[in-house]
């Protein structure tokens, strides 16, 4: 692929040896480059701003620990990007993760590591947030409600409070803070990848997200694992109803962004707000 080659270039990577596509989303693409000074990530971007605000936010976490987050690279002309035929590219030190599954502590150690640049952080922009609750609503209530007509009053009695913790900009956040972006290293590190969604907004969605991704499935064990993560997270308890509430945010949400699409991973959320709904 020539426009890899010249980010390659531009990057003084050497010479492309092999290329695999990682990701091809709706705003964003990403391969896996070998090389023949290593491997790398390359990821196209919105603009050149994210760019720069995304490298800052991770530089930032890097200077805290080396091992909370993967490099992202300066270009031969010193930018944390590169514009090639108008599309901006961004280049990340390879990380190679190990098959074996974060555990909730070793997780939230280095989260909460992460959690203490971000509320130092200090940035004039934070890039809007592509998913608010408001346009999703809007959009899939009528879906849902012809789908899931009883689910849709439980979560339809709780929209406004959701509106409002979505709205808010709290804190600094990760904002995709999924298993999808969490590695384990060889030494047991849990790493964080992909400031994509970067931004300001509520202070406990990413440990709403996390919850969600380490959540038992079974009712009886729930109660327990609250109390575990409430413990293990550093959440006071006077924040519990708040913090239940923006799991249910980023459940509600995430239902709302597959109902139309997929029926499985749907029912999933469904049963995730279910059992969240008997904690609150």
């Amino acid at each position: 692929m020539k426009i890899i080659d010249s980010v390659a270039k531009a990057y003084s990577l050497g010479s492309v040896r092999h290329l695999q596509a990682l990701h091809n989303g709706k705003t964003s693409m990403a391969w896996q480059v070998e090389a023949t000074t290593g491997r790398y990530i390359v990821k196209t971007i919105q603009s050149q701003k994210q760019a720069v605000f995304e490298f800052a936010v991770s530089n930032a976490v890097r200077q805290k620990s080396l091992e909370l987050t993967p490099e992202i690279l300066l270009s031969t002309a010193c930018q944390p990007f590169v514009v090639i035929e108008g599309q901006t590219y961004q280049v990340q030190a390879f990380l190679s993760g190990t098959e074996r599954l974060p555990s909730l502590r070793e997780t939230l150690k280095s989260y909460r590591q992460m959690r203490h640049v971000l509320d130092q952080f200090d940035y004039s922009f934070s890039p809007p947030y592509s998913r608010p609750l408001v346009a999703l609503w809007r959009t899939h209530r009528e879906t849902l409600s012809e789908k899931k007509p009883v689910l849709f009053h439980q979560i339809a009695a709780i929209v406004p409070e959701l509106k409002r913790i979505d709205q808010s900009r709290d804190v600094w956040i990760h904002g995709d803070l999924g298993k999808w972006n969490l590695l384990v290293t060889n030494s047991g590190q849990v790493v964080v990848i992909d400031f994509g969604e970067a931004r300001l907004g509520p202070k406990l969605l990413d440990f709403a997200a996390l919850f969600q991704g380490f959540m038992p499935k079974n009712k009886q064990d729930l109660t327990a694992y609250l109390n575990e993560f409430l413990a293990l997270s550093g959440i006071q308890i006077t924040d519990r109803h708040l913090f239940l509430m923006t799991v249910q945010l980023w459940l509600v949400k995430g239902l709302l962004i597959v109902i139309n699409e997929q029926a499985s991973l749907a029912g999933v959320f469904q049963n995730a707000i279910e059992l969240v709904s008997s904690l609150v």
